[in-house]
């Protein structure tokens, strides 16, 4: 570790160089050493109750500062002497064996990289803060603040919200005749320890495959006229799918004109990060329309192509599918959402996921019900946090118990408003969840706890949110078959069994759907009745105008 001019104690991690490395396109066990700069943490070290440093690596000895030792050089917050300072200390040779191990990182047994899609959560608001924002007054005593919160909790506003907002504390630090503008409490009301991200992990293969995501866009005249497209001016082009990373595009040729001979087929291009034409292998050299493809497929594998050979790039992310067999039989879209605290003063490590302050875990599937309306099926929602925290308690004094978290009795109704609001962005008729029993039965052991969160508190939650709107949850049939086989998955092998010892396949599949095809066989069809809550037309645009409440169902 390094004490640095202005105080900082620092320290370099390379636990998280994998995650960096599908960020650097190019990046990778054979890059030079100073390429592995991007793929090194910076972290802060605490100090301990004499003023030393903290030299372990739970979540009280030390913080991640943000920055790689690639980044770091365009801080704002450090001095020159400081990074002058690092800049010299990573040069020696302890710092660099230390850096080299990145290289480690990167080689394992994985055959396929992944990383993490981030967003902050829309839609979601503090209540408090509306609440704050529409009182009259401007401006009142510090004592007077204190009552007036403490008398919002009586309506409506969480407790647990007050809380975690920091206000209690900077109230009480005042004075009680201090006069505070309403404006300053707002300023304070920042919630930045509890910032929520919400994320899907993606696997990136190693056969490469863009991104795209489609789009409907005119190209301008430039714009084709670069490409070397050689188009007249009764043809136009529109982009219709765009990788967003790479700038990779695809798109088609419109004529203007009926007797043209382009208007007689489709003709697709692909163009580079540069606007360039990707040329078609297929095509002859010396041939008219060398670079024209005669599907969108063909010219986004092109463009793929391109970027394989001219770019390294080693992209095609698809949803990670780690814990896809603890599904009920049927289902698509599957997948994993990690809604995590990035912010929060302490660090909690759970045992499904390797990200840090996971607060809960959602996995779900693309189901229909029984008449036809697409249901965003949340197959299971869990906190290893809070599960954690209320089988062993919340201790923030010392490293071996379980930090302080919001949301502990709400984790599983803050699960559901998040898949409520993707449900209600993405044309679901609402979502649902199987009833506590399945995941018993998944399980094969009790789950008395569990069973309340699918039973109970969700149910009860969302009818709350649905109250002022006239949606409540109701019961509905999903086709699938009987759950009393069980998939189960060990590096990437397959086998099935009933978990009680009285059915088990000695093979071991090669994949998913050679396993689930042993459950079809040994299963009944069936409809199985599960909770369910629709949206309707005034939901939505609560939802989309206005937002949930971030604590609480009180709007």
């Amino acid at each position: 570790m390094l004490e640095l001019p202005g105080g900082r104690v620092i320290d370099l991690s390379t636990e998280r160089s994998k995650y960096h490395a599908l960020r650097q396109p190019g990046v990778g066990p054979n890059s030079e050493h100073q390429a592995l700069y991007a793929l090194v943490d910076v972290v802060y070290r605490y100090r301990g109750a004499d003023g030393t440093p903290r030299a372990g690596w739970t979540e009280y000895d030390y913080a991640f500062s943000g920055y790689t030792l690639d980044s770091v050089r365009q801080a704002d917050d450090w001095s020159d002497e400081d990074k002058a300072a690092l800049d010299r200390w990573v040069r020696q040779e302890p710092q660099r064996r230390h850096i080299e191990t990145a290289r480690r990182r990167l080689i394992d047994s994985q055959p396929q990289l992944s990383a993490k899609v981030y967003s902050a959560p829309r839609h979601l608001y503090s209540l408090l803060r509306r609440r704050l924002a529409a009182l009259p007054q401007p401006r009142a005593s510090a004592a007077q603040w204190r009552a007036t919160l403490a008398n919002m909790t009586q309506h409506g506003v969480r407790a647990e919200e007050l809380h975690w907002s920091g206000l209690p504390e900077f109230l009480r630090d005042q004075p009680a005749e201090r006069m505070l503008d309403k404006s300053e409490l707002l300023q304070r009301l920042q919630f930045r320890h509890i910032r929520l991200e919400l994320s899907t992990e993606q696997i990136w293969g190693a056969n490469g495959g863009l991104n795209f995501r489609e789009v409907a866009r005119r190209m301008p005249h430039q714009a084709v006229y670069r490409a070397a497209l050689r188009l007249d001016a009764h043809c136009l082009c529109v982009q219709r799918y765009v990788d967003s990373c790479y700038n990779y595009r695809v798109g088609v040729v419109k004529t203007l004109h009926n007797g043209h001979p382009m208007a007689l087929n489709k003709y697709w291009f692909a163009l580079d990060p540069y606007g360039r034409a990707v040329p078609n292998p297929e095509a002859a050299e010396d041939a008219a329309c060398r670079l024209f493809f005669d599907s969108s497929l063909d010219a986004k594998l092109a463009a793929d192509r391109h970027a394989r050979e001219h770019f390294d790039i080693r992209s095609g992310a698809s949803n990670h599918t780690r814990y896809d067999h603890l599904t009920l039989f049927g289902g698509h879209d599957y997948r994993e959402w990690l809604v995590t605290l990035p912010d929060h003063q302490r660090i909690f490590f759970g045992g499904h996921f390797y990200d840090h302050n996971v607060l809960v875990h959602i996995r779900t599937t693309t189901r229909s019900d029984s008449a036809g309306r697409k249901l965003l099926f949340i197959e299971e929602v869990q906190s290893d946090w809070h599960q954690s925290g209320r089988r062993d308690g919340y201790d923030t004094s010392w490293w071996g118990q379980v930090a302080d978290a919001p949301f502990k009795k709400e984790w599983a109704a803050l699960a559901a408003k998040l898949m409520l609001i993707h449900a209600s962005e993405n044309g679901y008729a609402g979502i649902a969840w199987p009833p506590g029993d399945i995941q018993e039965l998944r399980y094969m052991r009790e789950l008395t706890p569990i069973k309340q969160h699918y039973d109970r508190e969700i149910p009860q939650a969302i009818n709350r949110l649905g109250r002022p709107f006239r949606c409540r949850v109701e019961t509905t049939l999903i086709a699938t078959r009987e759950p009393w086989l069980n998939m189960e998955r060990r590096q990437d092998k397959w086998r099935v069994a009933d978990g009680q010892g009285k059915f088990q396949t000695r093979a071991r599949f090669q994949s998913r759907d050679e396993a689930m095809a042993v459950v079809a066989r040994h299963c009944r069809a069936t409809e199985l009745p599960v909770p369910a809550f629709y949206l309707n037309d005034a939901l939505r645009a609560q939802i989309a105008g206005h937002g949930l409440p971030l604590f609480g169902e009180t709007y």
